[in-house]
């Protein structure tokens, strides 16, 4: 199987039976697919769901992997639950990215959160993800989505301030979410936030970078805007990647968990809480901490 059985520089080949994921400069990584659930072409990006033969129905976003059913709950609960375990009283949830849902999911299993707005510039990814990938608390009465580009609702924004910002949202900067990369972004976020808030960022890959952000990058932008920022890690099988996060905070001063731990989690714990901020020396030098 060669690249010339492409139709282009990412996606299924010609016989639909491999997916071409580009990894670091020059490499692919390649999945087995099992079966194409559907592709479609949104106004905003590429959407591919498919079943692949190690991980399960997998989305896809102009070629690069978001999520499998397999180990989905790892990302979002390790995206979710620092984060929200740190705020004293988490009321009102902002969601940038909603995607498949999940972080929805993981942010409504606190009895404290009254409000959570998720933004979503394409309401087709949310759409399929819902009818294909399994339905989430999406319609639950304390969610409101909106469909609009997220540094544009920011920007617009004059309502009542977050407790918490979750930040999810794709790492192309030829993609839609390229205007989330940017300072002016994080310092209008912060006015929108209460007087104690925590953010979390998704940071990318800690290795690999194809036309991506970098996790360094998005770590020097957070710490122009915000007093403490913390860098977290671990590793997503399906990414078969180191993953890097960030919590930032607002008149908050440590990491220390103001919550008890969901009963229903499949992977963080405390023991991970505790591992996933001690970062190994590589990084620690990458991002000079």
């Amino acid at each position: 199987m060669g690249l010339k059985n492409l139709n282009g520089k990412w996606g299924l080949d010609s016989s639909k039976e491999f997916y071409w994921e580009p990894d670091v400069e020059g490499g692919y990584r390649v999945y087995k697919v099992k079966s194409v659930i559907m592709e479609h072409q949104s106004p905003y990006q590429k959407i591919d769901i498919v079943e692949l033969e190690t991980w399960g129905k997998s989305l896809f976003l102009d070629g690069s992997l978001q999520s499998t059913e397999s180990d989905e709950f790892i990302y979002h609960e390790l995206l979710v639950h620092p984060a929200m375990r740190v705020h004293p009283s988490p009321k009102r949830v902002l969601i940038c990215g909603v995607g498949e849902g999940k972080s929805v999911r993981e942010v409504l299993k606190y009895p404290t959160v009254k409000e959570v707005i998720g933004v979503d510039i394409d309401k087709e990814v949310v759409a399929l993800c819902q009818k294909h990938l399994g339905k989430t608390p999406i319609d639950d009465k304390r969610v409101r989505l909106v469909y609009q580009d997220v540094a544009e609702f920011i920007k617009n924004y004059r309502g009542e301030p977050f407790d918490v910002a979750i930040v999810d949202v794709t790492d192309d900067l030829d993609g839609p979410a390229r205007s989330v990369h940017q300072l002016d972004f994080y310092k209008r976020l912060y006015e929108i936030l209460g007087e104690k808030a925590t953010v979390v960022v998704q940071g990318t890959s800690a290795f690999s970078k194809v036309k991506n952000v970098g996790f360094c990058h998005i770590y020097e932008i957070l710490k122009e805007v915000f007093p403490f920022v913390i860098p977290y890690a671990d590793y997503i099988p399906s990414f078969s990647d180191l993953w890097t996060f960030f919590v930032a905070l607002k008149g908050i001063k440590d990491l220390t968990p103001r919550h008890e731990i969901p009963r229903d989690l499949k992977y963080y714990d405390e023991y991970t809480n505790e591992r996933i901020f001690t970062l190994a020396k590589p990084l620690r030098e990458k991002l000079g901490v």
